[in-house]
C-alpha cells in the first residue's frame, strides 16, 4: 500500500531503530525502503541487516541528494502510495490510517504528517515529512518537471516548502496533525547534531534563495 523511502547516509545505527518503529506503528501494508550512497558500506551494511528493500544508488553523491533518492525510489517502486520518510523518525501508532483516510476525506494527493517540532506543521501548514499518491507524481510532478516528486536543485532544505505549497496551489494538500510521525531532529534538542545534518544545513541560504526563486512558478500560476 505505501512505500516508505528512506534516504540515509552515515547513520548505520539508526537503520534498525527507524524499521522497528515503523512495522510496530503501521495498520496497513508498508514497505520500507533504504536509499543508499555508493561506498557508504557500514550504512548499506546495517540497512540489509533490517531485512528491509536497500537500494544502493547508481549516481554520487552530490548536493539534491535527499530529494533525488526519493525520486529514484518512486521509479523502483510500485505502491499506490510515496512516504517521504527519514532515519530520524519516530511513528506514532496507526500513522499510515489516519493519514490515509485524511487523504480519502479532503480527497488530498498530498498529506502531510505531523513532526511534532515545527510550529508551523503542528499547526497544519506545513509538512516535513509527507504522504504523496503515486498517481499524483507521474500525472503531476513537480510544478515545472513531469514524474519527479521532488525537485533536485535544492541542496537539503526548503525541498518539503516546494512540495507542500505545490499542491496547496494545486488544491490538494491537507495536513492529518493526529498522523504522527515525530521528528527527532536536534534543531528540536531531540537528538544530537552530526556530519549528516551539517551537510544538510551547509547551503541553508542558498536553498532558500533558490525556493523563493521558484515560489513565482506556482504562486503566479493559474
Amino acid at each position: 500500500m505505501i512505500a516508505v523511502l528512506i534516504p540515509v547516509l552515515g547513520r548505520p545505527e539508526r537503520a534498525q531503530l527507524v524499521i522497528e518503529s515503523l512495522l510496530e506503528a503501521s495498520e496497513v501494508g508498508v514497505r520500507p525502503v533504504f536509499l543508499c550512497t555508493k561506498g557508504d558500506k557500514a550504512q548499506i551494511a546495517a540497512a540489509r541487516k533490517t531485512g528491509a528493500s536497500t537500494i544502493v544508488c547508481p549516481f554520487e553523491l552530490s548536493g539534491g541528494d535527499y530529494a533525488r533518492k526519493i525520486n529514484y525510489g518512486v521509479t523502483l517502486t510500485t505502491e499506490p502510495w510515496i512516504f517521504q520518510g527519514a532515519d530520524d523518525v519516530i511513528f506514532g501508532e496507526g500513522w499510515d490510517l489516519i493519514a490515509l483516510a485524511e487523504a480519502e476525506r479532503r480527497k488530498a494527493d498530498v498529506v502531510g504528517t505531523n513532526d511534532l517540532g515545527n510550529p508551523l506543521v503542528k499547526a497544519g501548514k506545513h509538512a516535513t515529512h509527507s504522504l504523496i499518491r503515486r498517481s499524483y507524481i507521474e500525472e503531476r510532478g513537480t510544478i515545472d518537471i513531469p514524474r519527479l516528486a521532488l525537485h533536485e536543485g535544492y541542496w537539503h532544505c526548503w525541498v518539503d516548502n516546494e512540495l507542500v505549497e505545490t499542491a496547496v496551489h494545486r488544491g490538494t494538500f491537507s495536513s492529518a496533525r493526529r498522523s504522527l510521525v515525530e521528528h527527532r531532529h536536534h534543531i528540536w534538542r531531540k537528538g544530537s547534531d552530526d556530519p549528516t545534518y551539517r551537510r544538510g544545513q551547509e547551503h541553508y541560504k542558498d536553498d532558500a534563495s533558490l525556493f523563493l526563486t521558484r515560489r513565482r512558478l506556482w504562486s503566479t500560476a493559474t
